[in-house]
């Protein structure tokens, strides 16, 4: 069969066109497409497991000691460690999970997605992949929870990776909460400028679309900061037991949570160091990568 002329010309241009078009109408949902086609080229695999009460998808690549990667608040682990999980993988078994609430993992209604839950969540989620000891890893919110991890049952932490934590009971509000929950495009670009460090600010179309995402999930976001405001989870005084080798790196330029909480957190801990990062904010190992990977890779890998 003999194509016509015109067709072998006109369907390159229509599907430009059609990319185009999504990539301008839906900019988040193709860069979305598109970093999960590199993870999967690059032997990355995404599944679900069912971590106690909650289904939880994760990410999941290489072999060797475990190592677990815990993304921040209104994150998840593709967002947060993707670019990173390939390249753990050559040394590790890596796995990062979307914790309850967010990414694809299960987003129950009651829950509260307080600190003390999402705790219970990754140790439910390590028994679910067997893994009873393990190098750990998080960032922000995930830094957060990793430590309280390592505080309550330092037994299943080997090492721990500890970036620009939350968590550390607050001298005054240095960044509002209302930050973290934009209500519109100006709103969004606010977001950038305080997670990152020198980021370009985001054009209308994809500030308007990533709105939109974020709107989704405020209901999540809302309630977790609800639950921090008891201050029952600071981790000020519930490190002592965790006497693994810990590292705790922070973005110097770090508008969301300032330096100075970096060596209050290093502080709790036995036997913590601290390395500061120049020219990186809030996501070092996006900002900086690296100065990010050259100060973490021979942490874990020791």
């Amino acid at each position: 069969m003999r194509i016509p002329r015109r067709w072998t010309w006109g369907l390159p241009v229509a599907l430009a066109a059609l990319a185009a078009g999504l990539a301008y109408t839906q900019p988040v949902a193709v860069l979305e497409t598109a970093a999960r086609v590199r993870l999967r080229l690059s032997g990355v695999r995404s599944s679900y497991v069912q971590a106690g009460p909650y289904r939880l998808r994760f990410l999941e690549a290489g072999s060797g000691p475990p190592l677990v990667l815990v993304h921040g608040l209104g994150s998840n682990a593709r967002q947060d460690w993707g670019r990173l999980v390939p390249i753990l993988a050559r040394r590790f078994h890596v796995v990062a999970p979307d914790l309850p609430g967010f990414g694809e993992s299960e987003k129950p209604p009651a829950a509260d997605y307080s600190i003390r839950m999402q705790v219970a969540a990754l140790g439910a989620f390590m028994d679910a992949r067997g893994i009873a000891r393990a190098r750990v890893a998080g960032l922000s919110m995930g830094g957060w929870i990793v430590s309280r991890l390592a505080g309550e049952h330092p037994e299943r932490v080997e090492r721990l990776l500890v970036v620009d934590a939350a968590g550390m009971r607050p001298e005054r509000p240095d960044v509002p909460a209302e930050v973290l929950l934009p209500r519109d495009e100006e709103g969004v670009r606010r977001l950038v400028a305080a997670v990152r460090h020198n980021a370009p600010a985001p054009p209308s179309f994809v500030a308007r679309d990533l709105l939109v995402r974020l709107l989704g999930q405020q209901w999540v976001v809302r309630r977790a900061l609800e639950s921090m405001r008891d201050g029952s989870d600071w981790l000020n005084g519930s490190l002592r037991r965790a006497d693994m080798p810990v590292l705790v790196v922070w973005g110097e330029q770090d508008a969301l949570i300032p330096v100075a909480y970096g060596a209050a957190l290093a502080g709790e801990f036995p036997r913590a160091r601290l390395v500061v990062l120049d020219g990186c904010g809030h996501v070092p190992m996006s900002d900086c990568p690296e100065a990010f990977d050259g100060a973490v890779i021979p942490f874990l890998s020791q």
